[in-house]
């Protein structure tokens, strides 16, 4: 080990209270499995059959697992059927096996329904990386989607005006994604200070998950998201299904009013926004669970009121 990435005994502390939080979440969940997709073997934990609610389908953030979604797993569980996916590259997940498309990764999406054999129509939930995946699903799935829900999502992507930030968060998720440097300047992009600071077993977990990845699958994920993604803003008024979108009031690396300019370019799109940063559900999490819970109650309203 070089100097640089040698654990401090902060960090050493910092492991044993993150695998005691993974093992909190991790008894909320059923064990992963790992589905072949066309983005590469996927992890998947699907709660099973057994609930009388909808089908959540729930897929994170770059740089981050399916622990961001600790307060809306603990909150449906038992009520909805959740499928919740990790990433190429994040997670319990397998690399990718070369760069890759946000249509891919709405394909992605496809195979593991079709492999869980789950036929009737999905509420597809993403946060960022995983809004954009919701997106491109809907828009090539309309017959598989009854809503769709789409956190904090950066639908605009103009490779010309590339940041220096962005190539070197690719640059960092290979060669520094161990370094509690990096870990930091992820966090600060993502949530706002108090967050942070109050800690907790989502943070925790965050930080966990950066400090384990594997280097080279990590980065190759970033670059294709940050990178390489083709904008969705354009494609997005042909998501028929009703979405709602969701974005962080501070949020420094997208401007809000991008998001929500999309959501009403939509036949039944809506827009909220909250007091966050980039990663509302882990800033807001009971606040962002009960919009999307009120989001999800609508719509039963609205199919009553149909009928």
């Amino acid at each position: 080990m070089t100097p640089d990435t040698k654990p401090h005994a902060a960090d050493a502390s910092a492991d044993s209270m993150s695998t005691k939080s993974a093992r909190k979440m991790e008894a909320l969940v059923p064990p992963a499995r790992r589905i072949p997709t066309a983005v590469g073997a996927l992890a998947v934990r699907d709660s099973g059959t057994g609930a009388s609610g909808d089908t959540i389908v729930l897929w994170p953030s770059i740089l981050a697992d399916h622990h961001i979604y600790h307060a809306p797993i603990a909150s449906w569980l038992g009520q909805h059927r959740l499928v919740i996916i990790d990433g190429p590259g994040h997670g319990d997940s397998g690399p990718a096996p070369a760069v890759f498309s946000m249509k891919q990764c709405g394909q992605a999406v496809a195979d593991v329904l079709n492999q869980l054999g789950i036929s009737k129509p999905v509420i597809v939930v993403g946060c960022s990386w995983g809004g954009l995946v919701a997106g491109e699903f809907a828009i090539d799935n309309p017959s598989r989607v009854k809503a769709v829900v789409m956190m904090n999502t950066p639908v605009h992507n103009d490779k010309r005006g590339l940041k220096l930030s962005d190539r070197f968060v690719v640059w960092g998720a290979r060669w520094l994604h161990s370094t509690r440097v990096y870990q930091e300047g992820v966090a600060r992009s993502f949530f706002m200070p108090k967050t942070s600071r109050q800690g907790g077993p989502i943070i925790d977990a965050f930080y966990h998950h950066l400090r384990t990845a594997d280097g080279a699958a990590l980065a190759l994920s970033v670059r294709s998201v940050l990178l390489e993604r083709e904008p969705l803003a354009p494609r997005m008024p042909s998501i028929k299904a009703p979405t709602l979108c969701i974005a962080g009031r501070f949020d420094a690396m997208y401007p809000t009013e991008t998001l929500r300019d999309a959501a009403l370019s939509l036949p039944h799109g809506r827009f909220e926004i909250l007091d966050t940063s980039h990663i509302s559900v882990v800033d807001q999490p009971e606040t962002t669970t009960k919009l999307i819970d009120a989001f999800i109650s609508s719509l039963s309203a609205e199919s009553v009121s149909a009928n």
